[in-house]
């Protein structure tokens, strides 16, 4: 996506995707760790091969949100690399109890648990050169990232590209409403690639598309 920063699907295609950046010390930061499946796992292990790292390199995870999409294979890439495991201070609870927070179906799905090593906040300048952008609404605790030196911005699931760039489905959501209301806050951010959770990066005009949301 940028120097340093590479996008990992982890399903068929790219509906949903991890992220990898890596630093200059070659110590790498992964974005979310997608399904526990073992062959999405797999799939991460295969993509940080792909860009000449190891497991052992995983220093820490940064988790967007605690759906099993994104926190389910957690657990076991902790197991494997022994690295760190962040999140908006929101969110860790889902991560530690091992459950979502319940959407607008009022349904609460669950994953292993796992221990969160650090807790972050609104604007917190994140080890790998990541700034939190809290954008509640997909969940209590949900949590853009912008990497600062590359503009990319990985949006979580706040913002979606699966038939064109679109919020999340309300019914998968904690409060629609705020959902939106935080998505179109994205769109006034510093950024020149828009890095999705569900579908292909936006490389050209990405702060565009976000913008016309609202």
């Amino acid at each position: 996506l940028a120097d340093g920063v590479w996008r990992i699907p982890i399903a068929p295609g790219d509906m949903i995707n991890s992220f990898a950046v890596a630093g200059s010390d070659g110590e790498v930061t992964v974005v979310d760790a997608g399904l526990s499946l073992a062959p999405a796992r797999k799939r991460l292990v295969a993509g940080l091969a792909a860009i000449g790292a190891a497991p052992a390199d995983v220093r820490r995870v940064v988790i967007t949100h605690a759906h099993p999409d994104h926190a389910g294979g957690l657990a076991a890439l902790v197991e494997q690399t022994g690295c760190g495991v962040l999140a908006h201070e929101r969110e860790s609870v889902y991560l530690r109890d091992g459950r979502s927070p319940r959407t607008r179906r009022g349904r609460s799905r669950h994953f292993p648990k796992v221990t969160v090593t650090f807790e972050f906040q609104h604007g917190s300048l994140l080890p790998g050169g990541l700034r939190a952008v809290h954008t509640p609404g997909h969940s209590p605790g949900h949590t853009a990232l912008l990497h600062e030196d590359s503009g990319v911005l990985f949006t979580g699931d706040a913002v979606m590209n699966v038939r064109g760039v679109r919020y999340a489905p309300g019914f998968l959501c904690t409060d629609a409403e705020r959902n939106q209301q935080s998505a179109d806050h994205l769109g006034e951010l510093d950024f020149e690639v828009a890095a999705f959770a569900h579908g292909p990066e936006l490389r050209r005009d990405a702060k565009a598309a976000v913008r016309a949301l609202a």
